[in-house]
């Protein structure tokens, strides 16, 4: 309701447990709850190896490791309702701002592929060059965040129609309300 009082009335989410995004953008469709129109993912596609912060538990239904596993986590977001699919393509967060590429090129070609083959866009999250550059070669319908990318991707970017969300807004909100929300600030 407090999206749409401001004035939104489309939203992204790339990224919930237990399918809660699904579940909310459902209900908000059969007229069952207020809120904007919500293109969703589901979970995620994480690697094994990625950290998460103490306490939490690791997204399960979104975690794949090679291209096999790449592909079957896909058709399961899918298969779960998802609109839209989100890769992890490299680090990038409060504790690793490393921009480490962590899909390879043929995982990111395989799960934009497969989203590709089902009528779905892709989206992947990158910070750092390698990630980018992967990602943009393997046809993502979107680049999340993308820090220091390099003239050429960028021009991939351009000739490829590949949207960039630099999504600055996000860091802002972590750093000033931290403490509310039990987000440590560095």
């Amino acid at each position: 309701m407090r999206t749409l009082e401001a004035g939104v009335t489309t939203v992204r989410d790339l990224g919930a447990d237990q399918y809660m995004d699904i579940a909310m953008r459902d209900l908000i469709n059969r007229g069952e709850m207020i809120g904007p129109r919500m293109f969703v993912c589901g979970y995620g596609l994480y690697i094994t190896n990625t950290p998460y912060k103490p306490g939490m538990n690791p997204p399960a239904g979104g975690i794949a490791d090679g291209v096999p596993e790449v592909l079957k986590v896909v058709r399961q977001q899918i298969a779960a309702g998802a609109d839209v699919i989100k890769m992890y393509g490299s680090s990038g967060t409060d504790d690793d701002v490393t921009g480490f590429e962590t899909y390879t090129y043929e995982e990111m070609k395989a799960a934009a592929d497969m989203a590709h083959q089902f009528g779905k866009k892709i989206a992947i999250h990158s910070y750092g060059p390698d990630g980018a550059r992967d990602a943009v070669r393997a046809g993502t319908d979107s680049l999340e965040h993308a820090t220091d990318m390099d003239d050429a991707t960028i021009q991939e970017m351009v000739k490829r129609e590949t949207f960039y969300v630099p999504t600055i807004d996000h860091n802002r909100y972590y750093i000033e309300n931290g403490d509310k929300i039990g987000y440590a600030v560095g």
